[in-house]
């Protein structure tokens, strides 16, 4: 449990642009408020504070027994600015720093919350803004300080306004969570969080593609890299895929564009793992910690982890080469050392195998199957083949991969 710190939760308008009330609509199975409440409660936040107006009775009802407390507001109707005031007038009086949340934004993870609430650990007193894609999104942390001053402002502008006042406080913290910038505003809103909370267990593109430009900082020949893994296995996943096996395409993908997070440190497979599992992507995590080796069972179905180790062994830098021209490089490089040699060996065995193994379930050679792959109609290098097929970076873009709905409220951030 962290130590006084408390979460304002915003939940007394009118929900118009909805057609329906917000706060009590069902998402994913839970009722909006009961997720952003949960979210909070179950990063520690001992404090949890939800503001009612519009519908206060049906609020208090649906709120009780979840642990948290009700916090009137009689002027729900002037707008956002007075549910603030009427949450940080209710905080305990040895409240640190405070949370604020408006109900809208329910996608937000577990470990944003942390990674706040941790920042403020170190840098106590100042403003904390979860950092996604370059924008700041919800929810701020506040260091209680600065609620005299939230109290005493007249509104104009709403929250945003007050807080620019104050922008020598600011501190950004990159989060791997596109939820801070997702809203409830509209019905189309609604469709695509639901969609997106179906496959929320899966990092997006664009969360893969901050983690390692952001908050990893990878190199560009890294991310190039991983970018070019990505797309092989992407078509190697959709090949064996429409084969008839159960394989997550989508997880192939983003798994690819991460496989090499942890590069530059010791152990980049686990260390990689770790950050994901750090963000709440255990099954990502699990690919990537195996990337580097790999056990393989040739009588067992092939799975997403074997997928993209293969991809992996396919790609040098961000060319596409053959697994005969990939290992006997990396040979070179070891002649000397036994003990790597016999590693590097065993790693082409398992590739191989997984190539049986694909090449088993779909009926074609691997040459055909990658003729789909993102930059074209290139042939791919069988065993004896020296040419290398760059990846064109006209086709393969930032945030490419399996078609996914846009967001409607993805370029919105609420204010105030």
């Amino acid at each position: 449990m962290v130590r006084h710190i408390s979460a304002v939760i915003l939940s007394a308008g009118f929900s118009e642009r909805m057609g329906c009330f917000k706060p009590l609509m069902e998402l994913g199975g839970q009722r909006v408020v009961e997720r952003v409440a949960s979210l909070h409660r179950s990063a520690g936040v001992p404090d949890i504070g939800v503001v009612v107006g519009h519908r206060a009775d049906e609020m208090k009802a649906a709120l009780a027994g979840l642990g948290v407390r009700t916090i009137p507001n009689s002027d729900y109707e002037k707008g956002m600015y007075a549910s603030v005031v009427a949450g940080v007038r209710r905080l305990p009086a040895r409240c640190r720093a405070f949370f604020i949340h408006p109900v809208d934004i329910p996608l937000v993870r577990r470990p944003t919350v942390s990674a706040l609430i941790s920042a403020f650990e170190q840098h106590p007193g100042k403003i904390f803004y979860p950092v996604f894609d370059g924008r700041r999104g919800h929810p701020p942390l506040i260091a209680a300080d600065l609620a005299t001053d939230i109290l005493e402002f007249p509104g104009t502008g709403g929250l945003r306004t007050l807080l620019e006042t104050h922008r020598q406080l600011a501190v950004d913290v990159p989060v791997m969570d596109e939820g801070v910038l997702l809203d409830l505003d509209t019905p189309e809103d609604r469709l695509f969080l639901t969609n997106r909370l179906k496959t929320s267990d899966i990092p997006s593109p664009a969360e893969c593609r901050w983690l390692t430009e952001a908050i990893c900082g990878l190199p560009d020949p890294v991310i190039a890299h991983c970018r070019a893994v990505a797309a092989v296995a992407k078509t190697l996943g959709a090949a064996v895929h429409r084969a008839g096996r159960d394989v997550d395409v989508d997880l192939v993908y983003c798994a690819g564009l991460v496989h090499d997070a942890g590069r530059g440190k010791p152990s980049h497979a686990a260390a990689g793992a770790c950050l994901l599992e750090t963000w709440g992507f255990p099954k990502a995590a699990d690919i990537v910690r195996v990337h580097m080796d790999i056990a393989v069972d040739e009588t067992l179905p092939i799975t997403e982890a074997e997928i993209v180790f293969l991809a992996d062994k396919l790609v040098a830098g961000d060319r596409l080469v053959g697994l005969s021209r990939r290992f006997q490089k990396k040979k070179r490089l070891y002649e000397k050392y036994p003990q790597a040699l016999a590693a590097i060996e065993h790693r082409r065995g398992n590739a191989l195998r997984i190539r049986t193994k694909v090449e088993r379930i779909t009926g074609c050679c691997l040459r055909e199957i990658l003729r789909d792959c993102p930059w074209g109609a290139a042939p791919v290098p069988n065993s004896a083949d020296s040419t290398r097929v760059p990846f064109s970076p006209g086709r393969i873009r930032r945030g490419d991969g399996p078609p996914r709905s846009p967001s409607p409220g993805a370029s919105r951030r609420k204010r105030g």
